[in-house]
């Protein structure tokens, strides 16, 4: 994977906190994150159930919900319930690393499924 990186200078329009940010470029996070936005992310990786993080999924970049139940299995949800097919469950056994690069700055969070 290539990735790119543009540093810019920091304006007021950048939320307080804010590592970097990244392009969206799909609507799983729609109404939250829409296509063509940037999303601000902090590099806090201390994540409670509900917060929306910038995660690696195996080889693969994902924003999605964050959940872990008692047992360690993660859910990573797409906010957007009508692309649900792209939620992402990770148990503890299936050995696929996830490793949360920051939380997405917003000003709430969406609510999780079965919450709304």
């Amino acid at each position: 994977m290539r990735v790119e990186q543009e540093y810019i200078k920091r304006s007021k329009s950048v939320p307080k906190g804010a590592a970097f940010s990244v392009g969206v470029t799909d609507d799983s996070m729609w109404s939250y994150l829409k296509p063509g936005e940037n999303m601000y992310v902090s590099r806090d990786c201390a994540l409670q159930d509900g917060d929306v993080g910038l995660f690696f999924v195996g080889n693969d970049l994902v924003c999605r919900q964050y959940a872990e139940d008692s047992e360690g299995t993660i859910y990573l949800f797409a906010a957007n319930r009508s692309r649900r097919e792209l939620d992402i469950t990770v148990p503890p056994s299936s050995g696929v690393t996830v490793a949360c690069l920051g939380k997405v700055i917003l000003p709430k969070n969406p609510p999780l499924p079965g919450e709304m």
